[in-house]
């Protein structure tokens, strides 16, 4: 007759082994098997950790700020003006850049889209035998200015600033009230231009 393996050890266990000896291994086997199972409940667990963790890694994205579109206009003047008001506007009859479609042509007025650093740069040109003063401002207030003239040849007065802006400040360009002349020249001379400064 054929005995099976457990049939044997059991027998192995009960004649040849004390009773004390067999009990610690029935003991120990059980504890083996329990902490088997333990494992293998943590090692499942890891392995769904793992994949959450791939599957977040595989469709993050920067973190990092996202980037202002870009603002940024420039603007000329062709035709001279020799009838400027006191505190008038320049009104330019040439874009050449206008991304983000912030300067107004028609009253020669940007509009700040969005908080931000920018920067302006303004430049006019002015006949010989005159003195013109510009200034550019910021909703209305003067910040900065330029004064050209010579009493035989053309000068150019330029000037740039940077000016932190909220979202609808207005920037222009405009003739200064105790200018001595009126008169100003074109032909591309006379600019306007500004753009958003990317933090």
């Amino acid at each position: 007759m054929i005995l099976d393996e457990r049939h044997c050890r059991k027998k192995v266990y009960s004649q040849d082994l004390p009773v004390d000896i067999s009990t610690s291994l029935l003991s120990l086997v059980a504890e083996e098997s329990n902490l088997r199972a333990r494992l293998q409940d943590e090692a499942d667990l890891l392995e769904k950790e793992l994949a959450t963790l791939t599957t977040i890694r595989q469709n993050a994205t920067c973190g990092c700020p996202a980037t202002a579109a870009p603002i940024a206009f420039s603007v000329t003047l062709k035709n001279n003006i020799a009838t400027l008001g006191k505190e008038q506007a320049i009104v330019y009859d040439e874009i050449n850049l206008n991304i983000g479609n912030s300067f107004d042509a028609r009253h020669g007025i940007f509009t700040a889209p969005v908080d931000g650093p920018y920067e302006f740069t303004f430049a006019t040109l002015v006949p010989g035998g005159k003195h013109t003063g510009m200034e550019i401002v910021k909703n209305g207030e003067s910040v900065a200015k330029t004064e050209s003239g010579d009493s035989s040849y053309y000068t150019m007065g330029t000037n740039v600033v940077a000016l932190d802006l909220k979202a609808g400040d207005e920037v222009w360009v405009r003739h200064i009230d105790q200018s001595d002349s009126n008169i100003i020249n074109g032909q591309s001379h006379t600019s306007f231009s500004g753009y958003l400064i990317e933090g």
